[in-house]
């Protein structure tokens, strides 16, 4: 009767000890899933946000397409100080690349638009040759600083990459802080587009067209 107690007594000890065990993993676990449902709230709130603004400024730009820093495209005149160079762009909305593509096309360069991260990252691994790189801020995949960041880690990888936003008063945080060599605000156009050429690609070949 004795041993019997003492075994009772173990089997409780042991059972009392494996139901704290699991509560703490249960916890961990519950805070693991709560920390990652905060990210992922964060993540959506961000990119609802910047889906919003783009909307905004889309639909502003073009009530205001008669004004001087908006260049429609029947206005747009055709520049080719750039022909000959490549420029790859990373955008998943059409209302806003169609304007990236034109002005860029505009001054001659050769454009491919591709719409994720993924797909950014995957051609300048597989040696693609661009002179230069767009970036948006958000992809369905992921954000322009982390493509940024992946670009880096890249051997041999050393093209300018811009990022074109609808964000408004961040070229500080872009350029400077998270070092990406260039900042331009949507929509682009060929009046904001020059000067940043300019200084990253040296100039053109100063041929000028107009259509």
């Amino acid at each position: 009767m004795y041993y019997l107690i003492i075994v009772l007594l173990f089997i409780i000890i042991v059972m009392f000890g494996v139901m704290i065990e699991q509560k703490k993993k249960y916890k961990f676990e519950l805070t693991r899933k709560n920390r990652e449902i905060a990210l992922i709230m964060k993540k959506c709130n961000f990119y609802k946000n910047e889906y919003e603004e783009l909307q905004k400024t889309y639909k502003t730009n073009i009530e205001i397409s008669a004004a001087n820093d908006f260049e429609p495209f029947d206005k747009m005149k055709y520049n080719p100080i750039y022909k000959g160079k490549k420029a790859l762009v990373g955008d998943y909305l059409a209302c806003s690349y169609i304007f990236t593509k034109k002005a860029l096309e505009s001054l001659g360069f050769e454009v491919t638009i591709v719409h994720t991260k993924a797909e950014v990252i995957r051609r300048i691994k597989n040696n693609e040759k661009y002179d230069i790189i767009f970036s948006n801020n958000v992809y369905d995949d992921g954000s322009g600083p982390q493509c940024f960041e992946e670009l880096k880690k890249i051997e041999g990888f050393n093209t300018p990459v811009v990022i074109h936003t609808v964000t408004k008063n961040a070229k500080f945080h872009f350029v400077v802080e998270l070092g990406f060599d260039g900042y331009i605000e949507k929509p682009v156009t060929q009046s904001k587009l020059i000067p940043m050429l300019e200084k990253l690609l040296q100039g053109g070949n100063n041929e000028t067209k107009n259509i």
